[in-house]
């Protein structure tokens, strides 16, 4: 039996996403390629990441409030409790974020700051807030469901091969990396499977691409603003 066009779509979807810039060039490259990790490079990436973690929930809330379909809510809903840790607060993806910072040696007035709100993350977060607050509620799910779960498995794969050189690093510390590895490729599949029922006309094809790449670009724009803030200077291609 052969794919349906829905089928079809989400195939090459997802290898154009892979192919996005976010995922192999700039800040994910050089992170990928590093010999070694300093210890201070490590804590700027800390503080710098943090304010994005701190708010990914967010984004997914908020479609979640815009999505007519039940079974949307509802994998948006899963999504959430396990962000959320299922109820144990020690297993909250921002508690485990909090313990790489304290992996790297950030102090913990700083991590109570909140971290460190750079330019092109403001603008990231705005954009999102916005989208997923007002925006078409199928691109909403696609921006979140898609953009933020489908590439999670291979980016972090890229960034824990920069991560495990920092200088005394744990593998405790890396957990919220490690385990979103794993953890959205079951993430993944269940936003496919309760979009691909929409992705059968060419019109909600669009409407789910759009909201894909509203959220790539408007990442590549804050993942070079990380990348200055980590490294201090761009990479060259």
């Amino acid at each position: 039996m052969g794919c349906s066009a829905a089928e079809d779509f989400m195939t090459l979807l997802e290898a154009e996403i892979l192919r996005h810039p976010v995922f192999n060039e700039g800040f994910t490259r050089r992170l990928a390629t590093l010999s070694h990790f300093p210890i201070e490079a490590a804590q700027r990436f800390a503080l710098a990441y943090y304010p994005h973690i701190l708010r990914t929930r967010r984004y997914q809330a908020n479609a979640l409030g815009l999505a007519e379909d039940e079974q949307i809510q509802f994998a948006l809903a899963q999504i959430l409790a396990d962000e959320y840790g299922n109820g144990n607060e020690a297993r909250t993806h921002m508690a485990m974020y909090r313990r790489f910072m304290r992996g790297v040696g950030v102090a913990e007035e700083l991590i109570a700051a909140g971290g460190t709100l750079f330019p092109e993350l403001r603008l990231y977060i705005d954009a999102m807030m916005a989208f997923t607050r007002t925006g078409d509620w199928l691109a909403a799910a696609a921006a979140v469901g898609i953009a933020m779960e489908w590439p999670i498995p291979h980016m972090y794969t890229e960034f824990l091969k920069g991560l495990r050189k920092i200088p005394g690093i744990t593998d405790e510390a890396l957990e919220l990396f490690t385990e979103h590895v794993v953890l959205d490729i079951g993430h993944s599949r269940l936003m496919r499977d309760v979009l691909l029922p929409y992705a059968e006309t060419p019109e909600n094809q669009v409407r789910i691409r759009a909201g894909v790449f509203y959220n790539l670009e408007a990442r590549w724009v804050m993942m070079q603003g990380l990348e200055r803030v980590v490294f201090g200077t761009p990479s060259r291609p």
